[in-house]
């Protein structure tokens, strides 16, 4: 029906827009979208239909008035089906981050336990600071749960250029897609809590509670 791809993306950010409006005004906290593939767009030659420009245009028609009723995060995924990497090359964010900068967001996610936290500098130096930035800390694709100590460095390494205030812990990606059980999952989520216990303890700032961690309610027994 479209003869333009442009006019597609248009009208489909217009539909979601108003899909949007009607959680916010039932109640929801938080609306995390998908960035249109921005990061992956980005760098490329001149004469590309499908712009970065024209991606930043079309999210923010996609989100418009949403701030004012709710919170708004912008998850930069890399692809993730079946817990599989779809691309080769190693993950940067450079080319892409003063386009993220313009998108209509509280929050901007990023995938950086994949990258083993080499992001942190990048992204806290060019992020405008009225956003806040969440960073995965725990993978997505592999079974071995993160130890909270490998949580809680990375969390370190972070807050060297991430003031706490606006440090948010994520995985990097969703633990759907049929990638991993329910039992990793929500001990992967358990670490991140672990993790950022540790870092929150040596800050002198309020612990969170982490039932999984009491053996009591564990649902597996390394005994």
């Amino acid at each position: 029906h479209y003869k333009d791809r442009r006019d597609l993306v248009r009208d489909l950010a217009d539909i979601m827009n108003a899909e949007f409006h009607r959680l916010a005004d039932a109640g929801c906290p938080v609306i995390q979208v998908e960035e249109p593939c921005i990061h992956g767009v980005a760098g490329l030659p001149p004469g590309t239909l499908m712009t970065p420009e024209f991606y930043v245009d079309a999210f923010n028609r996609e989100v418009a008035g949403l701030r004012d009723k709710t919170e708004v995060w912008c998850h930069t995924c890399w692809g993730n089906p079946l817990a599989q990497r779809t691309r080769d090359q190693v993950y940067s964010y450079e080319a892409a981050i003063p386009f993220l900068n313009r998108l209509e967001v509280d929050v901007l996610t990023f995938e950086t336990c994949e990258t083993d936290g080499a992001a942190p500098e990048l992204i806290g130096k060019q992020v405008s600071a009225a956003k806040k930035i969440a960073l995965g800390c725990v993978s997505h694709r592999t079974l071995q749960v993160e130890r909270p100590e490998e949580v809680a460095d990375m969390v370190r390494r972070a807050l060297r250029h991430i003031p706490p205030e606006r440090l948010i812990l994520s995985s990097d990606c969703g633990f759907g897609r049929h990638g991993m059980s329910r039992t990793h999952a929500i001990y992967k989520m358990a670490a991140i809590v672990q993790g950022a216990n540790m870092v929150r303890r040596e800050l002198g700032l309020p612990e969170a509670e982490v039932p999984l961690a009491d053996r009591r309610f564990a649902l597996v027994d390394a005994d």
